[in-house]
């Protein structure tokens, strides 16, 4: 059975493409572009305000991809920061002998 995990951000580092903003702008456009043909007035009116909608939609969505970008690359930036602080040589650590620890003399 696959493991399911939470990831807490985007698997990409690239930026979240700006041409699906065109896509309520477009629909708009036709919608009102239609609304001149008396046929199809009343489809153009329902795509019009779809765009008004998709718009609201995408903006939203939009704003929370850019949001976890923004997110994603301070905290890559962070952990690189954190373990170029950690490149310091180790030094060793003194030896601590366990007092409870039982040692057997082979003679």
């Amino acid at each position: 059975m696959p493991s399911r995990s939470v990831r807490s951000f985007p698997r990409t580092k690239n930026k979240p493409q700006k041409r699906w903003l065109l896509v309520p702008i477009l629909l708009m456009i036709i919608g009102y572009a239609m609304t001149s043909v008396q046929i199809l007035m009343f489809w153009g009116a329902i795509i019009s305000l779809t765009g008004a909608l998709v718009m609201f939609l995408v903006g939203i969505v939009y704003a929370d991809l850019w949001a976890a970008h923004r997110r994603t690359q301070q905290m890559i930036k962070d952990r690189d920061e954190r373990f170029a602080e950690n490149d310091v040589p180790d030094v060793e650590e003194p030896v601590i002998e366990d007092p409870f620890e039982e040692t057997y003399d082979y003679e």
